[in-house]
Protein backbone atom coordinates (compact mmCIF):
# COMPACT_ATOMS: atom_id res chain seq x y z
CA UNK A 1 0.00 0.00 0.00
CA UNK A 2 1.29 3.32 -0.82
CA UNK A 3 0.96 5.53 1.97
CA UNK A 4 3.70 8.35 0.76
CA UNK A 5 1.65 11.01 1.51
CA UNK A 6 2.11 10.06 5.20
CA UNK A 7 6.04 9.96 5.27
CA UNK A 8 5.82 13.57 7.00
CA UNK A 9 4.75 12.02 9.63
CA UNK A 10 7.97 10.39 10.24
CA UNK A 11 10.16 13.78 9.90
CA UNK A 12 10.71 15.17 13.21
CA UNK A 13 13.27 17.62 14.59
CA UNK A 14 16.32 14.83 14.48
CA UNK A 15 16.04 13.77 11.11
CA UNK A 16 14.71 16.71 9.54
CA UNK A 17 17.99 18.31 8.29
CA UNK A 18 18.40 15.45 6.23
CA UNK A 19 15.40 14.68 4.93
CA UNK A 20 15.57 18.66 3.54
CA UNK A 21 18.70 17.90 1.99
CA UNK A 22 17.40 14.84 0.24
CA UNK A 23 14.12 15.69 -0.82
CA UNK A 24 15.20 18.08 -3.27
CA UNK A 25 16.74 15.18 -4.77
CA UNK A 26 14.55 12.80 -4.89
CA UNK A 27 11.12 10.99 -5.72
CA UNK A 28 10.40 9.10 -2.39
CA UNK A 29 7.95 6.41 -2.09
CA UNK A 30 6.73 5.20 0.99
CA UNK A 31 5.53 1.49 1.13
CA UNK A 32 3.32 -0.39 3.98
CA UNK A 33 3.83 -4.08 3.08
CA UNK A 34 2.85 -6.59 6.38
CA UNK A 35 4.01 -9.30 4.74
CA UNK A 36 7.58 -7.54 4.97
CA UNK A 37 9.62 -8.83 8.09
CA UNK A 38 11.37 -5.22 8.55
CA UNK A 39 11.97 -2.18 7.48
CA UNK A 40 13.78 -1.74 3.97
CA UNK A 41 14.59 0.42 1.14
CA UNK A 42 16.57 0.99 -1.96
CA UNK A 43 17.63 4.04 -4.37
CA UNK A 44 17.11 2.99 -8.49
CA UNK A 45 18.63 6.75 -9.38
CA UNK A 46 16.31 9.49 -8.42
CA UNK A 47 13.64 7.35 -6.82
CA UNK A 48 14.11 6.43 -3.13
CA UNK A 49 11.41 3.52 -1.91
CA UNK A 50 11.18 3.26 2.00
CA UNK A 51 9.36 -0.12 2.64
CA UNK A 52 7.83 -0.60 6.31
CA UNK A 53 5.94 -3.31 7.73
CA UNK A 54 3.61 -1.82 10.12
CA UNK A 55 2.14 1.15 10.36
CA UNK A 56 2.97 2.69 13.90
CA UNK A 57 5.50 5.86 13.82
CA UNK A 58 8.52 4.67 14.15
CA UNK A 59 11.67 7.72 13.49
CA UNK A 60 14.30 5.20 14.33
CA UNK A 61 13.66 2.78 11.69
CA UNK A 62 12.88 5.50 8.93
CA UNK A 63 15.45 7.25 9.96
CA UNK A 64 17.86 4.14 9.23
CA UNK A 65 16.39 3.72 6.26
CA UNK A 66 16.47 7.26 4.94
CA UNK A 67 20.56 7.25 6.09
CA UNK A 68 21.03 4.22 3.33
CA UNK A 69 19.44 6.77 0.65
CA UNK A 70 21.95 9.66 2.04
CA UNK A 71 24.80 7.35 1.71
CA UNK A 72 23.65 6.80 -1.83
CA UNK A 73 23.06 10.75 -2.16
CA UNK A 74 26.86 11.05 -0.96
CA UNK A 75 28.56 8.68 -3.52
CA UNK A 76 28.60 5.23 -2.14
CA UNK A 77 29.63 2.99 -4.26
CA UNK A 78 26.30 0.44 -6.23
CA UNK A 79 26.29 -2.93 -4.58
CA UNK A 80 26.29 -3.91 -8.88
CA UNK A 81 29.72 -2.18 -8.52
CA UNK A 82 31.00 -3.87 -5.36
CA UNK A 83 29.95 -7.42 -7.48
CA UNK A 84 32.01 -6.75 -10.46
CA UNK A 85 35.22 -5.68 -8.70
CA UNK A 86 35.63 -9.40 -7.96
CA UNK A 87 38.44 -10.74 -9.20
CA UNK A 88 39.62 -13.99 -7.97
CA UNK A 89 38.68 -17.44 -8.74
CA UNK A 90 38.33 -19.07 -5.34
CA UNK A 91 37.41 -15.79 -3.58
CA UNK A 92 34.35 -15.19 -5.81
CA UNK A 93 33.18 -18.67 -4.67
CA UNK A 94 33.71 -17.71 -1.22
CA UNK A 95 31.72 -14.38 -1.59
CA UNK A 96 29.54 -14.86 -3.94
CA UNK A 97 28.40 -18.84 -4.85
CA UNK A 98 25.78 -20.08 -2.27
CA UNK A 99 26.28 -17.09 -0.01
CA UNK A 100 24.52 -13.97 0.73
CA UNK A 101 28.05 -12.83 2.42
CA UNK A 102 29.07 -10.07 0.10
CA UNK A 103 25.23 -8.47 0.59
CA UNK A 104 25.99 -8.42 4.40
CA UNK A 105 29.32 -6.98 3.66
CA UNK A 106 28.25 -4.24 1.52
CA UNK A 107 25.17 -3.69 4.16
CA UNK A 108 27.89 -3.54 7.08
CA UNK A 109 29.88 -0.86 5.13
CA UNK A 110 26.42 1.29 5.14
CA UNK A 111 26.14 1.09 8.62
CA UNK A 112 29.80 1.75 9.31
CA UNK A 113 29.26 5.14 7.80
CA UNK A 114 25.83 5.57 8.97
CA UNK A 115 26.09 5.14 12.69
CA UNK A 116 28.05 8.21 13.23
CA UNK A 117 25.43 10.28 11.43
CA UNK A 118 22.74 8.20 13.27
CA UNK A 119 24.38 8.84 17.06
CA UNK A 120 24.94 12.37 16.29
CA UNK A 121 21.20 13.10 15.63
CA UNK A 122 20.88 12.08 19.38
CA UNK A 123 19.15 8.58 18.52
CA UNK A 124 19.31 5.57 20.55
CA UNK A 125 22.16 2.98 19.79
CA UNK A 126 19.74 0.36 20.99
CA UNK A 127 17.55 0.87 18.00
CA UNK A 128 19.90 1.04 14.98
CA UNK A 129 19.46 -2.37 14.51
CA UNK A 130 17.02 -4.87 14.38
CA UNK A 131 18.65 -7.10 16.69
CA UNK A 132 21.77 -6.75 19.11
CA UNK A 133 24.76 -8.95 18.76
CA UNK A 134 23.33 -12.04 20.02
CA UNK A 135 27.08 -14.36 19.54
CA UNK A 136 27.52 -17.05 21.85
CA UNK A 137 29.80 -19.78 22.88
CA UNK A 138 27.32 -22.40 20.77
CA UNK A 139 28.03 -19.92 17.58
CA UNK A 140 32.17 -19.97 18.27
CA UNK A 141 31.79 -23.61 19.13
CA UNK A 142 30.02 -24.51 15.50
CA UNK A 143 32.52 -22.18 13.53
CA UNK A 144 35.35 -24.29 15.42
CA UNK A 145 33.84 -27.68 14.51
CA UNK A 146 33.44 -26.31 10.92
CA UNK A 147 37.09 -25.43 10.76
CA UNK A 148 38.22 -28.92 11.91
CA UNK A 149 35.98 -30.83 9.38
CA UNK A 150 37.30 -32.13 5.73
CA UNK A 151 35.26 -30.34 3.14
CA UNK A 152 32.96 -28.07 4.74
CA UNK A 153 34.82 -25.10 5.52
CA UNK A 154 32.89 -22.86 3.13
CA UNK A 155 29.86 -22.44 5.66
CA UNK A 156 31.95 -21.30 8.74
CA UNK A 157 34.08 -19.30 6.72
CA UNK A 158 31.20 -16.98 5.64
CA UNK A 159 30.40 -17.29 9.54
CA UNK A 160 33.82 -16.30 10.68
CA UNK A 161 34.10 -12.99 8.27
CA UNK A 162 30.77 -11.72 9.40
CA UNK A 163 30.73 -12.15 12.83
CA UNK A 164 34.11 -10.81 12.71
CA UNK A 165 33.02 -7.65 11.64
CA UNK A 166 29.84 -7.62 13.81
CA UNK A 167 31.59 -8.39 16.66
CA UNK A 168 34.32 -5.64 15.80
CA UNK A 169 31.38 -2.79 15.62
CA UNK A 170 29.04 -3.40 18.48
CA UNK A 171 27.57 -0.30 19.06
CA UNK A 172 26.05 -0.74 22.53
CA UNK A 173 28.28 -0.31 25.24
CA UNK A 174 27.55 -2.87 27.81
CA UNK A 175 28.15 -5.58 25.28
CA UNK A 176 31.65 -4.28 24.66
CA UNK A 177 32.98 -6.84 27.09
CA UNK A 178 31.34 -9.84 25.66
CA UNK A 179 31.96 -9.14 21.82
CA UNK A 180 36.05 -8.21 22.75
CA UNK A 181 36.12 -11.63 24.79
CA UNK A 182 35.06 -13.30 21.76
CA UNK A 183 36.90 -11.56 19.08
CA UNK A 184 40.29 -12.94 20.95
CA UNK A 185 38.80 -16.16 20.73
CA UNK A 186 38.05 -15.70 16.67
CA UNK A 187 41.73 -14.63 16.31
CA UNK A 188 42.74 -17.64 18.35
CA UNK A 189 40.92 -19.96 15.67
CA UNK A 190 42.43 -18.28 13.24
CA UNK A 191 44.61 -15.48 12.98
CA UNK A 192 45.37 -14.80 9.28
CA UNK A 193 41.85 -15.12 8.30
CA UNK A 194 41.11 -12.98 11.41
CA UNK A 195 43.74 -9.65 10.74
CA UNK A 196 42.13 -9.79 6.85
CA UNK A 197 39.24 -9.05 8.66
CA UNK A 198 40.79 -6.55 10.98
CA UNK A 199 42.55 -4.34 8.02
CA UNK A 200 39.65 -4.31 5.71
CA UNK A 201 36.94 -3.02 8.80
CA UNK A 202 39.80 -0.61 9.66
CA UNK A 203 40.87 0.40 6.29
CA UNK A 204 37.08 1.04 5.42
CA UNK A 205 36.75 3.28 8.82
CA UNK A 206 39.70 4.91 8.09
CA UNK A 207 38.49 5.81 4.39
CA UNK A 208 37.67 9.36 3.39
CA UNK A 209 35.27 8.76 0.88
CA UNK A 210 32.88 6.37 0.26
CA UNK A 211 34.45 4.61 -2.73
CA UNK A 212 34.00 0.91 -1.93
CA UNK A 213 35.82 -0.83 -4.37
CA UNK A 214 39.48 0.10 -3.43
CA UNK A 215 38.57 -0.93 0.00
CA UNK A 216 36.98 -4.13 -1.19
CA UNK A 217 39.84 -5.19 -3.60
CA UNK A 218 42.63 -5.52 -0.90
CA UNK A 219 40.31 -7.52 1.19
CA UNK A 220 39.14 -9.57 -1.54
CA UNK A 221 43.26 -10.34 -2.85
CA UNK A 222 44.09 -10.98 0.77
CA UNK A 223 40.58 -13.66 1.10
CA UNK A 224 42.22 -15.13 -2.23
CA UNK A 225 46.03 -15.70 -1.19
CA UNK A 226 44.36 -17.40 2.02
CA UNK A 227 42.26 -19.28 0.18
CA UNK A 228 45.27 -20.85 -1.68
CA UNK A 229 47.49 -20.61 1.01
CA UNK A 230 44.95 -23.40 2.56
CA UNK A 231 44.53 -25.01 -0.37
CA UNK A 232 40.79 -24.03 -0.56
CA UNK A 233 40.79 -23.92 -3.97
CA UNK A 234 38.41 -23.85 -7.09
CA UNK A 235 39.71 -27.22 -7.96
CA UNK A 236 39.66 -29.12 -4.54
CA UNK A 237 36.55 -30.63 -3.24
CA UNK A 238 35.91 -27.77 -0.80
CA UNK A 239 34.99 -25.19 -4.00
CA UNK A 240 33.66 -27.47 -5.90
CA UNK A 241 31.00 -28.44 -2.90
CA UNK A 242 30.64 -24.68 -2.72
CA UNK A 243 29.88 -23.87 -6.50
CA UNK A 244 27.82 -26.74 -6.94
CA UNK A 245 25.63 -27.08 -4.09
Amino acid sequence: MDITNQIEKYINSQNQKIWNELEPNYQFNFIYNPLEYSWGGKTDGTFATIITPNTTIDYESFTHELLHVYLDYLGLSPYPELIYSIKGENSMGILLVGSDLILHLYNFCSHKKMYPIYKEMGFSEYNFVNQRISFNQHDLDCIKKGFSSNGKQSKYIHQFIGHSLSLMNNVVDEDKEKCQNYLREMKLLNKDLFQIVEDFDTNWNNATDLNLTEVFLPFEESLENWLVKNNLTFENHYCRQLIFA
